[in-house]
This record gives C-alpha cells, sequence and structure tokens, in this order.
C-alpha cells in the first residue's frame, strides 16, 4: 500500500505529464496544499492554481514534446526527490531536480525546484572542504 508521500508525489508527476488543463487542475487540487509553494531559483509560486497556470504556459509550447521523469522516485517519510526533463521537438531538453516535502494531511507543502544539470564538485567549488589542499 503507497504511503501518503508516494501518493501526493504520484499525482503531482500524473498533473505535470497531463496535457488537459481540467484534469491537470484536479490533479493538483488532489495533491497540492492550498497555502504549498514552489520554490525556484527566480521565482515562488503559491497553491494548485499557480502551478496550474504555470504548466499551462509551459505546455503552450508548441516545441514541448513531453516531460517525462528520469530517475527513481525517492519518497519516504514527508520528503521526496527525483530528475525530470521536459523534452522538445528539436531534440533539445530541460533538466530539472525536484524536492519536496507534505504537510500532515499528505499534501505538498512544498516543492523547491532546480533548473538544468548539477555540475561535478571541483577543488575551487565553494563549500569544498578540499580547497587549499594541493
Amino acid at each position: 500500500m503507497p504511503t501518503p508521500v508516494e501518493v501526493a508525489v504520484d499525482t503531482y508527476v500524473r498533473a505535470c505529464t497531463e496535457r488537459d488543463p481540467a484534469r491537470r487542475a484536479e490533479l493538483l487540487q488532489a495533491c497540492f496544499a492550498a497555502d504549498g509553494r514552489m520554490v525556484t531559483g527566480s521565482r515562488e509560486l503559491c497553491g494548485p492554481a499557480a502551478i496550474a497556470e504555470m504548466l499551462s504556459r509551459f505546455y503552450e509550447n508548441p516545441q514541448l514534446l513531453r516531460i517525462r521523469v528520469v530517475s527513481a522516485i525517492d519518497a519516504r517519510g514527508t520528503t521526496f526527490r527525483y530528475r525530470a526533463v521536459a523534452e522538445f521537438r528539436d531534440g533539445t531538453s530541460a533538466e530539472a531536480f525536484d524536492a519536496g516535502e507534505i504537510d500532515g494531511a499528505g499534501q505538498i507543502s512544498l516543492i523547491l525546484t532546480f533548473a538544468g544539470a548539477l555540475g561535478d564538485a571541483t577543488a575551487e567549488s565553494p563549500g569544498d572542504d578540499r580547497r587549499g589542499e594541493r
């Protein structure tokens, strides 16, 4: 039997891959808290209606082929994470990493979205304990 976090993230992924705006809105209402937030590097969205609007704008791009999850979905306790890719008709793609949390009602209360692939660590990276060890 799926856990609440597994149900929430599965419903959210289905919403993000749903092209029909009415069905997408239903799925988001089911899994996303009314005061839930999505935080990206450049903005913050609050509530399922804002997420639905953002996805509708994304799907308006005629070059968008599909969105798909490209990693395992790690969902346990109250947290989850996964990687997804938006694929475009010209062969390009855009990767994102999402990590989130559900509330006591089993709805998503927070998603942190990071756009783009994460680069490899280097000896010069901030926070790297090996700095200066040459």
